[in-house]
């Protein structure tokens, strides 16, 4: 879902509700199905050149799929002038550039370039790659746009094997040049130089499968990959907020909308002057703008995040912990928390305009309104919403567009991490 600029973004809590909010964090949801493509990505557009091992490990059979590999992933993009531009390296004992981004100005010919490609042999000099690529490929004279922001320069190298010469400080230089590297290894491939190679942070950027069969599987997660630091930034939190971190702070993809929309800052303050570690709300809505807040828009998919506590008098009303409305006042997405009916409401406008209602309700929505701290997540996929109280999946929820589907809850025992 596209949200467009001139619509607001809303933490608002409506009526005489006053429950406190400790903070709230959008999180890009990656683990969705292969075929969910999210909207946002479409409008990314990339100098994107493949970096391939044609080493004698990788072997001809395994190298046509290898070809057929890049042409599927080229099938996920909009190829053009003006658009996504594809390039390829090969690399063994050296690299050589099989095509410079833009040679060919379509998705069929490059597909097709793809699948013609020549297997070499050798050996496996990845950092010789990575110095190639980061002083070559990128270039204007290689049909680059380094001088041009809107186009984000990414590398994805696939490699089964050790690299015969140093890659650590050619991958440094080739992230100082913002070149953003996705390192996919198979078989023998070394996490430790994966990690090397890869761009920050290391768990999005680094791939690994058994063999050369298991490529295509994560090609979807990898398409998903390549955009969400292009619609979500990257964010540091704290290692509480998430039950599987131990203290410290965490790299994340996601918008941390206590942030962004200065929640704490608007009504957070102690009397003394002092920052307090969690915010009360009632009537007063925090409005921003969608541009300010979601300069390209909402992803089709996301995970919404918040901590929260009710107060006695407000256990039984209703109130929206979150809502995008249009220039009309008309709410295209909202979550809302109905404490007379003590269930959790899902809303969403989609492209076509069909309309999405999911509501949860059951044992673990229940104990929401206890008046005890509470954190739920809302996983918002292509087809289907969860519903996480207390990192305990409450309910797993299909929708297809119109109507309105209620859930019980009958599988709330049912653990799941978040």
């Amino acid at each position: 879902m596209l949200v467009p600029k001139h619509k607001r973004a809303v933490a608002s809590l409506r009526g005489n509700t006053v429950p406190c909010l400790l903070w709230m964090l959008l999180l890009w949801s990656g683990d969705s199905g292969c075929q969910a493509q999210r909207a946002g990505c479409k409008t990314v557009h990339y100098d994107l050149v493949f970096l391939l091992d044609t080493s004698s490990s990788v072997g001809q059979v395994d190298f046509e799929k290898v070809q057929q590999w890049v042409a599927n992933l080229v099938d996920t993009f909009e190829v053009g002038a003006d658009h996504t531009r594809v390039g390829v390296v090969r690399y063994s004992d050296q690299p050589t550039t099989a095509f410079e981004l833009g040679h060919f100005r379509s998705r069929e010919a490059v597909k097709a370039a793809a699948r013609r490609l020549a297997y070499h042999g050798g050996n496996t000099n990845t950092g010789d790659a990575l110095r190639y690529i980061t002083r070559h490929s990128f270039s204007p004279q290689a049909g680059g746009r380094p001088g041009d922001r809107a186009f984000k320069q990414v590398v994805i190298l696939l490699t089964d094997g050790r690299s015969q010469d140093l890659v650590l400080d050619a991958a440094a230089a080739a992230h100082r040049a913002g070149i953003r590297i996705f390192a996919v290894g198979v078989g023998e491939a070394l996490k430790e130089e994966l990690e090397e190679i890869a761009s920050e942070p290391k768990s999005a950027h680094i791939f690994h499968v058994s063999d050369f069969n298991a490529i295509d599987k994560i090609r979807g997660k990898l398409r998903r990959r390549l955009c969400e630091n292009v619609l979500c930034p990257s964010v540091r939190v704290e290692g509480d907020r998430f039950k599987h971190i131990n203290g410290g702070t965490k790299e994340i993809t996601g918008f941390d909308l206590m942030d962004l929309f200065s929640v704490k800052e608007i009504l957070g303050k102690r009397e003394n002057g002092a920052q307090s570690s969690y915010v009360r709300m009632g009537a007063f809505p925090v409005v921003q703008r969608t541009e300010d807040v979601f300069p390209q828009g909402l992803p089709d998919e996301y995970a919404f995040v918040t901590t929260f506590r009710f107060r006695k008098t407000s256990r039984k009303e209703d109130w929206y912990i979150w809502q995008v409305i249009d220039q009309y006042g008309i709410p295209q997405v909202s979550i809302r928390l109905d404490g007379e009916n003590k269930a959790v409401e899902y809303n969403a406008v989609g492209a076509m305009k069909d309309a999405v209602r999911v509501v949860f309700r059951g044992p673990l929505v229940n104990d929401l309104f206890d008046r005890d701290w509470h954190k739920i997540a809302l996983s918002i996929q292509a087809q289907n919403v969860s519903l996480y109280v207390d990192c305990a999946l409450g309910a797993d929820a299909a929708h297809r567009g119109e109507g309105e589907h209620r859930h019980p809850g009958e599988d709330c025992d049912r653990q799941a991490p978040l």
